[in-house]
């Protein structure tokens, strides 16, 4: 049994080591980045990066879970639980594309500060959402080291599956504000 805490702590380290190492590769990266032309408008520093840390946040979610699943030695538990990492990660191409669609917006010569704030509260979102499911998938691994219960493994891997998806169509970004009179009249409409 210790052997297998030695593997979650040994896990959760190498998260945080690899969050990190991310951050560190990802600020050296915009510090190389070429200057924009001066066709563009100026943008404040922290726009683009939060889009990206938002970004970094899933992808360390995504990481730390995978790490964690894979310290459990039950086959069985860790193939179920793998399901819901390979979920959450088929959603980061969406999130990335989310992030560059805020970035085009923030930078774009019609910024729709509307728009704006729903794709960043939808990134907020979606960093949450990804943190909570990395936490739940956390605690599903340090109860089955203390009690090992595959059908509760079962239980608890139907439970994060009804979670997803973890993003909200872009509709929810793209479409009229809710309560506006737009969305009123398509909720009269359908």
């Amino acid at each position: 049994m210790d052997g297998i805490w030695v593997h979650v702590l040994v896990a959760f380290v190498a998260g945080a080591s690899g969050a990190g190492v991310m951050s560190a590769v990802i600020s050296t990266r915009s510090r190389r980045t070429a200057p924009p032309s001066p066709a563009a408008q100026p943008v404040p520093a922290q726009v683009p990066d939060q889009w990206w840390h938002d970004v970094q946040r899933c992808e360390q979610a995504v990481y730390r879970a995978a790490r964690a699943v894979e310290a459990v030695s039950s086959e069985q538990a860790r193939h179920g639980l793998q399901t819901v990492v390979r979920r959450m990660d088929a959603e980061l191409p969406n999130v990335r594309a989310l992030a560059e669609v805020g970035r085009g917006v923030a930078v774009g010569s019609s910024r729709d500060e509307a728009v704006l704030r729903r794709l960043q509260g939808q990134l907020d979102d979606a960093a949450a959402r990804f943190g909570m499911v990395t936490d739940h998938v956390l605690e599903v691994v340090v109860q089955l080291v203390a009690d090992p219960d595959l059908s509760r493994v079962h239980e608890q891997v139907t439970v994060l599956r009804e979670q997803f998806p973890l993003l909200r169509p872009m509709s929810a970004v793209f479409g009229p504000e809710p309560g506006s009179a737009p969305a009123r009249a398509l909720q009269r409409a359908a």
